[in-house]
């Protein structure tokens, strides 16, 4: 989830006079972005600095210079979010330590690296069992059958991320919702996994849980 507010905005992005409206400010994981009429987006990785003074946060970064004018105390907010470090990848998908991972059709260079400093017990074999967290690739809509094995391969209490990529040509979340609601899978959280894919956070219900092997059995 991001920080967002609605503020007067001023961008000099050296392209010529400085943009000054009323705009829609994000804060992202990996970026803040301003909508409106003096859109801009910078990465959080480029910024530089980030001061406060009189009610105006100025974030300067390599490829521009916002001016947010919030007021006090939100201008106090905002600086320390600018000022904090991003979440790493690895903590917005909620791995824990030493969880067991499976790798369903997966290929994330970055995650895979993070997952080998988190935990020691990541497999990438065909089928698995009793797995705190499955990330699973879903790539078009002939790969959503894949939930149903990450399904198959969870703990009660465990959690499946469904990795597809974003724009037209990957996965709607819809179709992906569709399928977690057909096997009774309750949708959490999104989170941002590559400039390319998103992810969509899919657990049991806490109703449901405890229930497998009951009325009809294991899938």
């Amino acid at each position: 989830m991001g920080y967002e507010t609605k503020c007067r905005v001023r961008v000099d992005d050296g392209s010529g006079k400085p943009r000054v409206a009323d705009g829609t400010v994000l804060l992202e994981t990996d970026d803040l972005i301003v909508r409106g009429e003096a859109r801009v987006k910078v990465s959080r990785r480029d910024i530089r600095s980030v001061s406060r003074r009189a009610g105006v946060v100025t974030i300067a970064a390599a490829t521009a210079t916002v001016k947010l004018t919030l007021g006090e105390p939100a201008a106090a907010k905002w600086e320390q979010k600018l000022k904090e470090a991003p979440k790493r990848l690895i903590d917005k998908l909620d791995v824990k330590p030493n969880a067991k991972v499976w790798l369903l059709e997966i290929a994330q260079p970055e995650l895979e690296a993070q997952l080998s400093e988190r935990t020691s017990e990541v497999s990438r074999a065909k089928s698995a069992r009793d797995r705190d967290v499955v990330f699973v690739g879903v790539d078009r809509d002939a790969h959503l059958s894949r939930i149903e094995r990450a399904l198959d391969a969870i703990l009660d209490d465990g959690a499946i991320w469904v990795i597809h990529p974003k724009g037209r040509e990957g996965v709607a979340d819809t179709s992906i919702f569709g399928k977690a609601k057909a096997l009774n899978l309750t949708y959490t959280k999104v989170a941002r996994v590559s400039d390319t894919h998103t992810a969509e956070k899919l657990v049991r219900p806490r109703t449901s849980r405890g229930k497998r092997g009951v009325e009809g059995g294991d899938r």
